[in-house]
């Protein structure tokens, strides 16, 4: 992944990722928005040299973006980019249940029970980037009970993108919460090993991660 959810033992470089990163999907930080390697230094008290290596791998994850006369700008995903990544995203969770639940045991469906009810108490909160990172939690652990390494590597590297998109659709509490609240209904066709019925709710739930309403 290349932001990880939590980093153990974070360098300098991976703080000022996970901080600008962070900034962006908590909506402090727009789209369009100039950022300056200046600024980062200072706010970090760090030489240039570290700022500069967590820029290039910002621009490398699609959230920062590099125009002449080394001007940044916080990336903005237009409407049709969005539902492209979505369109991808789709098939992937659904290939995702399709090898997960018929082998799911009563651990994995607790472990995305605790899932559900933190993301929908972190919604409570306001916590947006919170949410946000619980709300991935809960669709990685779906690809990760499939046992299909390269699966969860392609969503997890995915999962920048998306918790970008996020960041600028679900821009209510209102929304955030009903968002994360579907994970209860696909969690209950999950429970019942109806693939079908599940891969159904899955992609209603994308669908409605791309409409800014």
């Amino acid at each position: 992944m290349l932001v990880p959810l939590e980093v153990g033992h974070p360098t300098l470089v991976d703080q000022v990722v996970a901080y600008v990163y962070s900034r962006i999907v908590a909506g402090e930080l727009s789209p369009g928005q100039r950022i300056t390697e200046m600024q980062l230094a200072e706010d970090f008290g760090a030489s240039r040299t570290p700022i500069r290596e967590a820029v290039r791998r910002l621009v490398e994850m699609g959230v920062v973006v590099a125009r002449p006369w080394a001007r940044l700008e916080v990336a903005a995903p237009d409407a049709r980019e969005m539902v492209q990544i979505h369109q991808v995203r789709e098939e992937l969770e659904c290939m995702a249940l399709r090898l997960a639940v018929p082998s799911m045991t009563e651990g994995d469906f607790q472990a995305l029970r605790d899932l559900v009810d933190q993301c929908e108490k972190l919604a409570r909160k306001c916590d947006r980037v919170a949410t946000f990172r619980a709300d991935s939690r809960f669709h990685l652990a779906i690809a990760a009970a499939g046992d299909n390494r390269c699966l969860v590597d392609v969503l997890a590297r995915l999962d920048v993108k998306v918790q970008m998109c996020r960041a600028f659709a679900c821009v209510s509490p209102a929304k955030i919460r009903r968002s994360v609240a579907f994970h209860r209904t696909i969690l209950d066709a999950i429970e019942r090993r109806d693939v079908k019925a599940a891969q159904k709710l899955m992609r209603e739930h994308i669908q409605g991660t791309v409409d800014t309403r």
